[in-house]
């Protein structure tokens, strides 16, 4: 049974725009911040402080690649249907979500990583 601070955890992390512009891209590809920073055109501390919030909430995990530390969205909650309505329904709607969804596929077609992008390779 899901308690009440972890609905109210999650459906505060729900509450702001760039939140939720992470999860959309998140929701089409996992990324490093690097790469989040270069799509949301956002400082590096900003990206990482809602990173922090979402993974706190359980939405979004990490995984360690050498320096670099992927994000995705955490696809074995119970909530992940929700994230899944929400972008699929309304986000995809949003003109800011279209811009950011068009810089991803750019970025991607850049290729992936952070060498180039990130001071040091650490995110």
């Amino acid at each position: 049974m899901i308690k009440m601070k972890k609905i109210l955890n999650v459906t505060n992390a729900l509450s702001e725009e760039i939140r939720l512009r992470i999860i959309n891209i998140l929701f089409q590809s996992n990324l490093y911040v690097c790469e989040m920073v270069d799509i949301l055109e956002l400082p590096q501390s900003t990206v990482s402080r809602h990173l922090t919030i979402l993974k706190n909430a359980d939405i979004v995990e990490d995984a360690k690649n050498g320096l670099w530390v992927r994000y995705s969205l955490n696809k074995n909650r119970i909530y992940d249907t929700i994230i899944k309505n929400l972008v699929a329904e309304e986000l995809t709607n949003v003109q800011k979500c279209k811009e950011d969804l068009q810089k991803l596929k750019k970025r991607l077609e850049k290729g992936r990583g952070c060498k180039d992008n990130c001071k040091g390779g650490i995110v």
